[in-house]
């Protein structure tokens, strides 16, 4: 008797996800919202390639990613290249590629598939998709205004309030001057400490004492001057070992402007906020979620403005932010701001009979010449109850019925499988009637 073969498995790779059209439906719809705030501010779209050279990522990135998250493997040509974890280096090379060609300040936004190896989570997978928002060619506070304006501005369209998140606001350079003349840190072990610092909160308390203290293990106050450093409001600057205070005055100037557009409430000075990657050079943020349900970071940025100047002699200054589909996601359904999608603006056409065929496609035909979106489904033999039911199954909300009768007086009916309502559809006003049904 013959084997029957092994299936292969219907699970995608861990970590991944499938998108059938009720997802991509959703996905469709945050881009969509996300877009239209991005280039309301008159940011031009721009994609680059899925993999780069692994050397892009080891010169900025990080050691966590570089060294234990990226996806990265040898080509057919010898090259060490790696599957995008982020997408801000490969926008620093397009930038640095046309940087005298370009007219600034630039403003582009993407909308990257990225990659990293690491466990999947609640808000963390191995792969999502991500809004990118970058500004190049501003030195000062005014890009950062901008940045933070509009990373609020898009969880305002999506319905969120000012009590639902708090952007978290700091410098990098308040972080440096204090780990140099504070803790009397050489660079590389800045960067070590400033890694424990960024996951404070994703580790225990023995893990992070014991990583402070072998850092500084000469040092029995260091734990102490880290805490008075991290819970340090504005004011308090000037009582920590190595801070310009000159920095203390361009936040408060950022903060009187804030001030001015209303987000003084939702953005606070917070100099726990690190930020993992090593490009970052100024102001650096996190949005959080203020609920209990989902009190976790949602999204970051910050000013990096050193990044072009590894492929070219001309430095450019940037800032912006990436905004994550999963924790975008979670965000608005933990606040109950994902609405209702799904198919209002296609009609939906039943075949009650086989010799309508001609009929039918000649109407959906019409219907689609004039941007009504049209489903036939081309089944004669299935009752009309049925199909009724399969039309609601799909997720429509309006048939239009197109039997023998109808066709011969020209006088269709639209019914509404929501409040199960139907009106006479007269086929010389079909498509005025419908534009306005589905579109005001």
């Amino acid at each position: 008797m013959k084997e029957k073969s092994e299936k292969l498995p219907t699970l995608g790779y861990k970590g991944t996800r499938d998108f059938y059209p009720d997802d991509m439906r959703l996905r469709n719809y945050l881009f969509a919202v996300m877009r239209k705030v991005v280039e309301s501010y008159g940011y031009e779209e721009y994609d680059g390639p899925m993999i780069e050279s692994l050397d892009l990522y080891r010169a900025k990135t990080g050691e966590e990613i570089v060294g234990k998250q990226i996806y990265d493997f040898i080509d057919k040509g010898g090259r060490e290249v790696a599957i995008r974890p982020e997408m801000t280096p490969t926008l620093a090379r397009m930038v640095a590629a046309k940087a005298r060609e370009l007219p600034r300040p630039i403003r582009w936004f993407s909308f990257p598939n990225l990659w990293r190896y690491e466990q999947p989570g609640h808000g963390r997978l191995r792969e999502h998709w991500q809004l990118n928002v970058d500004m190049f060619g501003v030195d000062g506070f005014e890009a950062e205004l901008e940045i933070l304006k509009l990373a609020c501005d898009i969880l305002f369209a999506f319905g969120a309030d000012k009590t639902m998140f708090r952007v978290r606001l700091s410098h990098r350079k308040i972080m440096d001057g204090f780990f140099t003349k504070g803790l009397n840190l050489d660079p590389a072990k800045g960067q070590e400490l400033s890694k424990v610092l960024d996951k404070k909160n994703k580790i225990t308390a023995d893990e992070y004492n014991s990583d402070v203290k072998r850092i500084l293990p000469d040092d029995p106050q260091a734990l102490e001057k880290i805490e008075r450093f991290l819970t340090a409001s504005i004011n308090d600057l000037e009582y920590i070992p190595g801070i310009d205070l000159s920095l203390r005055d361009e936040i408060s100037i950022l903060f009187k402007y804030l001030d001015q557009l209303g987000l003084g409430e939702v953005v606070e000075f917070d100099p726990s906020v690190v930020r993992g990657f090593d490009y970052y050079t100024g102001f650096v943020f996190e949005i959080f979620d203020t609920s209990p349900a989902n009190k976790r970071s949602l999204y970051g940025g910050g000013r990096y403005d050193n990044l072009t100047s590894l492929f070219s002699n001309e430095a450019l200054s940037g800032t912006g932010f990436g905004l994550g589909d999963v924790t975008l996601k979670n965000f608005l359904e933990t606040h109950n701001l994902l609405p209702k999608l799904g198919r209002e603006d296609v009609i939906c056409i039943p075949l009650l009979d086989e010799s309508l065929l001609g009929d039918i496609c000649a109407i959906a035909d019409e219907l689609r010449k004039n941007g009504i979106q049209c489903e036939t489904l081309l089944n004669p033999s299935q009752k009309f109850g049925k199909q009724i039911t399969l039309a609601e199954k799909k997720g429509f909300k309006y048939i239009l019925i197109c039997g023998a009768d109808e066709i011969a007086k020209s006088i269709y009916a639209l019914k509404n499988l929501q409040d199960r309502t139907q009106v006479d559809l007269p086929r010389d006003q079909m498509i005025e009637i419908l534009k306005k049904e589905l579109f005001t």
